[in-house]
């Protein structure tokens, strides 16, 4: 019985991994791409379409230009191509629509747009992509090459998504069961080796296999049907595919653990059939190397589902201060164009900016660094320091004073100070001061910046209309608000345009309203798109809670495992030290005597663990959007948790019951 549940519970796992695996791939690229190019400059008189096509035509290769808008509910790409393999193309996009899987994300094709500039999928490998990246740069065509293989799908995942980790967490169980399953076998398989049978071992990995392979077949059947329901059965045998092959990874990693303890060497074959003996002792390293990492893969689900569930309970707090500006509009920058086109473009976005902020249709909440701290410098990435506009502290709802009391001309600004640093103010103001007088970037009708009006107000925390993605920092806690208009000629061109690029600088009107002021900026609606606060709250919303449900489930999954493993390293620890523990439960030693033998295993195993972690933090490719006091204290607390669940089996272990009970 536990081993039909234990096989439909992996060929469950496989189904729905392999589904999230397939619709990542599905909306990072696309079905038979296999590159990318990125045309970043041309000439003007290079042909660079005509090049394309007839490169297209003579390797028997499809190139769509991409161009993502991220605004919506259902974000939209649209794809421009220049096909040379119409059978490829047709199975792709038959009837002229992409064959999605991951219905998340609509996929359409579009006329080429007039600039070649841009990103484009290839269905060329990325070596043959390399040579047409060669004749471009003859004919003046700057170029780009990347590999679009799921190699590279993987980091991705490994980065922003807890995916491939609970695979790894998954992968790790299986290969416990398969041990736990070899120790229950040990003695009888022992017994048949010893007469020199191998085969009820063979029987017993062929029969587990069947079965898991009986279960994936049967609950494929569901399965289908819900992708059948979901998208219209689209790439459907290519979700079967990457559910078989992470199932096989599954029974691989429990074929490995059930071989360790059954395959005896000749000479120890007889030991665990005619005595107590067991082979506890067989594959002490890959265990320890197995709770480690487990122990590591679960610090970091817990700490992305805490980091995911932060951000969904700030959003839930700040709901009175977000929805009034959630129809406010937000400006979504891209390169499609190549940079000289964002380049161009900061001047027209700027003076748009300026001439909202007239009318007061402009709230600039510009984070310059930290959200907490006490460092305000200008410059210093670390400063807790908001740019802001008077509109800004307008829609605080009279949370915060206004410096300038209505004051609005060149020169002009006013500085908020915490009540905490109110003895900082003047030095604070000096320094801000001297960074306006030598501005980084340009400045229309630059002024001379006089002493700012200085104000106070409670230390607290002040909303600041957060980042986006989760948005988990809404809130700066105390920072130090710099409040200056764009009538005041202190603020560049590129500030504005850098808040714009991260979210930090609203248009409180609609779309509409916000691309017609853009539009008569002279702003090119290649660069830019339009989203509204309240969508991306939505969207982030749905992906915490998303990363939420699997970062919890995988963890939970590798706390069982790992306390799978936890027990049997005790039994290892104390087989070893039987003799020893015996003795000092004879002499009347007390239990945290006891407990101080096995002890050096689990402070070793932490601080594997702690390494472990800090390597992984380190690398960049986990915990991505994971704070760095979030993953400290979750790994405190599951390092208290192990402890204590140690000590507690090796309590049970260590008994004097349980140290001269025969193990036969």
């Amino acid at each position: 019985m536990l081993r039909v549940l234990g096989a439909f519970a992996a060929a469950a796992i496989a189904l729905l991994l392999g589904f999230a695996v397939q619709g990542a791939h599905d909306t990072q690229s696309m079905a038979t791409i296999r590159s990318a190019l990125t045309i970043s400059h041309a000439g003007e008189d290079a042909p660079t379409t005509r090049l394309l096509r007839a490169e297209a035509t003579s390797l028997r290769a499809n190139f769509y230009q991409v161009r993502i808008d991220p605004t919506g509910r259902t974000p939209t790409r649209t794809l421009a191509p220049v096909i040379g393999d119409r059978s490829t193309h047709e199975r792709v996009f038959p009837s002229g629509s992409y064959a999605a899987f991951d219905t998340s994300l609509t996929t359409e094709l579009t006329q080429a747009p007039s600039s070649p500039l841009g990103t484009y999928f290839s269905t060329l490998p990325p070596r043959a992509l390399e040579a047409v990246s060669d004749r471009l740069a003859i004919a003046g065509v700057d170029t780009h090459v990347e590999a679009m293989s799921w190699g590279g799908l993987a980091l991705y995942l490994l980065a922003y998504t807890p995916l491939v980790m609970a695979a790894a967490v998954v992968g790790g169980a299986s290969w416990l069961a398969g041990r736990v399953r070899g120790l229950a076998q040990v003695r009888a398989q022992a017994v048949l080796r010893v007469h020199g049978v191998l085969g009820p071992f063979v029987r017993d990995i062929t029969a587990s296999v069947l079965v898991a392979s009986a279960a994936f077949v049967i609950s494929a059947g569901p399965a289908i049907l819900l992708v059948h329901a979901y998208n219209g059965g689209h790439q459907l045998w290519s979700y079967l595919a990457i559910s078989a092959v992470l199932l096989g990874g599954f029974l691989t990693a429990f074929i490995v653990g059930a071989s360790g303890p059954g395959l005896l060497p000749r000479g120890v074959r007889f030991r665990p059939a005619f005595s107590s003996w067991r082979p506890w002792l067989r594959g002490r390293v890959t265990m320890a190397a197995a709770q480690v990492a487990t122990l590591t893969l679960v610090v970091f689900l817990i700490a992305q589902g805490s980091a995911a569930w932060t951000s969904l309970a700030v959003v839930r707090a700040s709901g009175p201060d977000w929805r009034g500006c959630s129809a406010c509009t937000v400006t979504i920058f891209n390169g499609f164009d190549g940079q000289s086109a964002l380049d161009d473009a900061v001047r027209p976005f700027s003076s748009s900016v300026r001439a909202s902020e007239r009318k007061g249709e402009v709230v600039l909440s510009w984070v310059r660094g930290a959200v907490r701290g006490d460092r305000f410098s200008p410059g210093d990435s670390e400063s807790n320091v908001i740019l802001a506009n008077p509109t800004f502290v307008a829609r605080s709802g009279g949370g915060l004073p206004d410096p300038l009391h209505g004051k609005d001309g060149p020169g002009e600004w006013g500085l908020l100070v915490p009540s905490d640093h109110a003895d900082r103010a003047e030095s604070i103001a000096d320094e801000w001061l001297e960074a306006f007088r030598e501005p980084l970037g340009t400045v229309p009708n630059q002024s001379a910046p006089k002493r700012p009006h200085i104000a106070t107000y409670p230390a607290g925390r002040v909303f600041n209309y957060g980042q986006t993605g989760f948005r988990n920092e809404v809130y700066s806690e105390s920072p130090v608000i710099v409040v200056a208009s764009g009538s005041a000629g202190l603020l560049d061109d590129e500030s504005y345009f850098a808040a714009g690029s991260s979210g930090d600088l609203l248009f409180t009107g609609g779309p509409r309203e916000t691309q017609q002021a853009l539009d008569t900026a002279g702003v090119e609606r290649s660069v830019y798109s339009l989203d509204s606060l309240g969508t991306q709250i939505a969207r982030g919303t749905a992906a915490a809670q998303s990363k939420l449900v699997v970062s919890l489930v995988a963890a939970a999954a590798g706390l069982v495992a790992l306390l799978g493993m936890l027990t049997i390293g005790a039994r290892i620890d104390v087989a070893r030290r039987r003799d020893q523990l015996l003795v000092l439960r004879a002499h009347g030693e007390a239990p945290a005597r006891v407990h101080l033998v096995t002890a050096p295993r689990s402070l070793a195993f932490l601080a594997s663990t702690g390494v472990a972690a800090l390597a992984a933090g380190t690398s960049g490719l986990l915990g991505a959007d994971i704070p760095t006091g979030t993953l400290v204290t979750v790994g405190i607390a599951v390092s208290v948790v192990v402890l204590v669940t140690n000590a507690f089996i090796t309590t049970r272990l260590t008994t004097t019951k349980g140290l001269t009970t025969d193990e036969r």
